[in-house]
C-alpha cells in the first residue's frame, strides 16, 4: 500500500507523544513492504527513519490577503496541511492516510473528502492521541473561550468525518461512546508499535535500597500525587525506600498553578530526603534499574514509559485507568490497582517491595508479553486488516446535484438578494450569480423601500426572464429577506446580500452536500473578505458549522449566506422580524434546537465585500447588547453543555479584559490605570455579552465612538490627555 502518516510532530523520545508514534509506525510499516510517507511541520534535519520512508513538509500556500481567515496555529497548520496533502496525493495516490486526532490537524482534508470528493481512493483514518478536550478534564483545568473551543471543536469534527478510527485501547472507544459524540462508522483497536526482542539473560538486579520511579509529565492527569501519597505512607510503615519523579512540570495544578510545587507541597518534612525530582531526559536509564515503575494514571491514553519499562525488564504497577488492564495482565506481566484509590496503591506497592519473588516474577515476564502484544510485524497486519474492512466507506463521497424531478416545475433553487440603495454593488452581485456552473435557480430581488434614485432606476433596467423583483414599504433585513421567501419557488434558498459575490461553483457544491449528507440543515464554505474584487482578499473567515455550545456564545456557523432547504427555514419561522441584526445567527440557532447540522466546504467560494457603512460596523453598542441577550432568551437551550457556554462566554470577557489592561499600561499613571480597569470590570458584571460586544463596551469607557482606529491606539492617546477623533 501507499500510506501517508501526517504529524506535526516527528522525531523519537517526545515523551512517547504523536511524533513519538509516527516514527515507530513509520518504520514498521516500511519494514512490512509498504510504501510510507510522512507529512509534517518544515523544519531542518528531518530524523532520517527508514531507506524506504519519505518525510514531506508541509507548506504554507495561502495568499497573504487570505492567510487573515486563519488566527490561530492549529487551524492554519491544518489547512496547509490539506493544501500539501492534496497535492502530494495528486502524485501518489494513497491508499491509507492517517491523522492524529490532536489538535485536528486533518479538519480541512477531511472536510474536503465528505464536501468535494476528495482523496476519492484513500482511506481516510484518525488515531487516537489524547484530545484538548480529555487533557483539560482531566487536570482540572476548566477555563475555556473560543479559542479552546475552536481546538476542541476541530478535534471532535476529526472523529466523525474519518472513514476508520483507530483507537489503542478498548476503554478510550468506550469513553467517546459514552460520551455522546459522533465517531466514524468503523472503530477498531490498534495499540501502537513497540520493536523488542525477548532478553535471553535475566534483567539486572534492582536497586538497593528499593526506588519506585514514576516516569511522564509531572501532571495531575497522570496521578504523580497519588503516588506521592503512597510513599509517604509506606515511608510512615517504616518501609526504607526512595521515590524518583522524572518528568517536566506543567500548570495543572490547582488553578493552572505548578503541578510540581504542588507536589513539594504535599511531602512531609520528614520524607523530603527520599524524595528526589529529576529531569525526563534521566528517566531512560532508570527505567530498568527501578525496583519497580508506577503509573498511576486518572485516563487518557496509556504512557509509551509503561512500554518502556516492560521492554527493559521493569516491574510495573499501574492505575487499570486508561485502558492500561488492556495492555499487562494483572499478576502476569504486571500488578493493577483501582484508579484513584490510594489505600489499594500502598498494598499493591508494598507487595512488590517486600516480596522479591514477586518482583523477580513481573520482572522477567513482562519483555515477553510486550513482544507479543506490540510487535510492529503484529499491529502492522492489525492495521491492513483495518484498512482493507474500511475501504467501502471511501466511497461515502458525494456525486453532482441529481437532476430535477419531472413534477418538479419551479427553479431548484432560489437566490434571495434583499436590497435597499444598493445600485452601485448589485450588477457585480448579479454577475457572480449568473455565472454559476448549476443553472438551476431563480433570482428574487426584493426592494426594501429603497429611496436612491440610482438605485431604484437599476431595477427596472434589470428585469430577465431568471429575475423577479419584489417591491415593499421599508422593513428591515428580515422582513426583506421573508418577502422574498414567500415569492420564492425553489426548493432550496440561498441568501445572499446585494454587495457579496459568490464563486463560479458555489451553488453546484452545495447543493451536492445539501442532498448528499443526511441531517445537514445548511452548507456553506470559507469566506475571503474584499474591498475592491476578491482577486485581492484582505482577510477572511472560517465558519465551524454546528457547534451549539459556541453558538450560544458567537456565531461560529456561517455567514447568512448558507445553501438551506426552504422548507427548514419555514419550519423555525423564516427571520425574525423583530431583530435588527443577527438574524442569521438566530436561524442558524433555531436549526440546531431542531438538531441539525451544518456543512462548511473547505474553500473560499464566498466573497463578503467590507464596507465602512455595513450593518456590522455600524451597530450601536447598546443595542449590541439588547440583541445578544433578545438572543440568550430566545434559545435558552441551545447550549448541550451550559456550563461549557458560559465558560467560554466568561473565558472571553477575561480575555478582553486583560488586552484592554495591557494595552493601557505602558503610558498610563497607575490612578488612572486602575480607573480604566474599574470601569471595564464593572461592565464585564452588568452585562452578559459575547467577545466582540466588549471592544464596543471599550470605545464607550474611553470616549472613542466612532473612531475605527486600532483600540490600543486609541486607548494611549485618551490616557495622554488628547481629544477622540470623530
Amino acid at each position: 500500500m501507499r500510506i501517508c502518516l501526517v504529524s506535526r510532530e516527528f522525531s523519537p523520545r517526545l515523551e512517547g507523544g504523536v511524533g513519538d508514534y509516527t516514527f515507530r509506525m513509520s518504520r514498521a510499516l516500511a519494514d512490512a513492504g509498504h510504501e510510507v510517507h510522512v507529512l509534517t511541520a518544515s523544519f531542518p534535519g528531518a530524523p532520517r527513519v527508514h531507506a524506504d520512508v519519505q518525510v514531506h513538509a508541509v507548506r504554507d500556500g495561502l495568499e497573504p490577503g487570505f492567510a487573515g481567515a486563519f488566527p490561530l496555529a492549529p487551524s492554519r497548520h491544518a489547512y496547509a496541511v490539506h493544501q500539501t496533502l492534496l497535492a502530494l496525493h495528486e502524485r501518489r495516490a494513497f491508499d491509507y492516510i492517517e491523522f492524529p486526532e490532536s489538535d485536528g490537524e486533518g479538519v480541512f482534508a477531511l472536510r474536503a473528502r465528505r464536501t468535494l470528493g476528495a482523496y476519492a481512493s484513500a482511506v481516510l483514518g484518525v488515531r487516537l492521541h489524547l484530545s484538548r478536550e480529555e487533557s483539560r478534564r482531566l487536570n482540572h483545568l476548566d477555563a475555556l473561550d473560543m479559542e479552546g473551543a475552536e481546538y476542541e471543536h476541530m478535534e471532535a469534527t476529526c472523529l466523525g468525518d474519518a472513514d476508520l478510527l483507530i483507537s489503542p485501547t478498548r476503554a478510550r472507544l468506550d469513553d467517546l461512546a459514552a460520551s455522546g459524540r459522533v465517531l466514524a462508522p468503523r472503530q477498531v483497536v490498534i495499540p501502537p508499535p513497540f520493536a523488542t526482542t525477548p532478553p535471553s539473560a535475566s534483567p539486572s538486579p534492582p536497586a538497593t535500597p528499593p526506588v519506585v520511579l514514576f516516569a511522564g509529565p509531572l501532571e495531575h492527569r497522570q496521578g504523580a500525587h497519588l503516588l506521592v501519597d503512597a510513599m509517604q505512607a509506606l515511608f510512615e510503615k517504616g518501609l526504607l525506600a526512595e521515590l524518583r519523579l522524572a518528568g517536566e512540570d506543567t500548570r495543572t495544578g490547582p488553578f493552572g498553578r505548578s503541578y510540581r510545587a504542588w507536589l513539594e507541597r504535599r511531602i512531609a518534612p520528614a520524607w523530603k530526603e527520599r524524595v528526589r525530582f529529576l529531569a525526563p531526559i534521566a528517566r531512560a536509564p532508570l527505567l530498568g534499574q527501578a525496583t519497580l515503575c508506577c503509573f498511576p494514571s486518572l485516563g487518557g491514553t496509556p504512557p509509551s514509559a509503561l512500554m518502556e519499562a516492560m521492554a527493559q525488564g521493569g516491574c510495573v504497577v499501574a492505575s487499570d485507568a486508561s485502558g492500561m488492564r488492556e495492555w499487562l495482565v494483572d499478576g502476569r506481566d504486571g500488578l493493577l490497582f483501582r484508579a484513584g484509590d490510594v489505600p489499594r496503591l500502598v498494598d499493591t506497592l508494598e507487595k512488590v517491595l517486600t516480596t522479591s519473588s514477586v518482583a523477580e516474577s513481573l520482572r522477567r515476564e513482562a519483555p515477553r508479553s510486550l513482544h507479543a502484544r506490540f510487535a510492529p510485524e503484529r499491529i502492522v497486519r492489525l492495521l491492513e486488516t483495518a484498512v482493507t474492512e474500511a475501504a467501502p466507506e471511501r466511497h461515502r463521497v458525494l456525486s453532482a446535484p441529481t437532476p430535477r424531478a419531472a413534477e418538479d416545475l419551479g427553479p431548484r433553487v432560489t437566490v434571495l438578494v434583499p436590497y435597499f440603495n444598493m445600485g452601485r454593488y448589485l450588477p457585480e452581485t448579479l454577475r457572480s450569480i449568473r455565472a454559476q456552473t448549476f443553472q438551476d435557480f431563480e433570482i428574487v430581488v426584493v426592494d426594501d423601500g429603497s429611496t436612491d434614485e440610482e438605485s431604484l432606476e437599476l431595477l427596472e433596467h434589470i428585469r430577465a426572464p431568471d429575475l423577479r423583483v419584489v417591491r415593499k414599504r421599508n422593513g428591515g433585513l428580515s422582513s426583506a429577506r421573508n418577502a422574498g421567501l414567500r415569492a420564492a419557488r425553489g426548493r432550496y434558498i440561498l441568501p445572499l446580500d446585494p454587495d457579496d459575490l459568490i464563486a463560479p461553483s458555489f451553488l453546484e457544491k452545495a447543493l451536492s452536500v445539501l442532498e448528499g449528507t443526511p441531517g445537514v440543515g445548511y452548507v456553506t464554505s470559507l469566506v475571503s473578505y474584499f474591498v475592491e474584487t476578491p482577486a485581492r482578499p484582505v482577510g477572511g473567515w472560517v465558519p465551524w458549522g454546528v457547534e451549539r455550545d459556541a453558538l450560544w456564545v458567537a456565531n461560529v456557523a456561517s455567514t447568512c449566506t448558507a445553501l438551506m432547504e426552504r422548507h427548514h427555514l419555514e419550519a423555525v419561522g423564516g427571520y425574525d422580524e423583530w431583530l435588527t441584526s443577527y438574524e442569521d445567527w438566530d436561524v442558524f440557532c433555531a436549526l440546531a434546537e431542531r438538531g441539525l447540522g451544518g456543512a462548511v466546504i473547505p474553500e473560499p467560494l464566498f466573497h463578503y465585500r467590507l464596507r465602512p457603512d455595513s450593518m456590522t460596523r455600524t451597530t450601536d453598542t447598546e443595542e449590541r447588547y439588547q440583541l445578544l441577550a433578545y438572543l440568550y432568551r430566545k434559545h435558552p437551550r441551545l447550549a448541550l453543555h451550559p456550563d461549557r457556554a458560559l465558560r467560554i462566554l466568561q473565558g472571553e470577557a477575561h480575555k478582553q479584559a486583560n488586552r484592554l489592561r495591557e494595552a493601557a499600561v505602558p503610558p498610563a499613571p497607575p490612578p488612572l490605570l486602575d480607573k480604566v480597569v474599574d470601569r471595564v470590570n464593572g461592565t464585564l458584571k452588568r452585562f452578559d455579552f459575547v467577545h466582540h460586544a466588549l471592544r464596543g463596551a471599550a470605545h464607550r469607557v474611553v470616549g472613542t465612538e466612532g473612531d475605527d482606529r486600532p483600540l490600543r491606539h486609541q486607548l494611549l492617546e485618551r490616557l495622554r490627555g488628547k481629544p477622540p477623533r470623530r
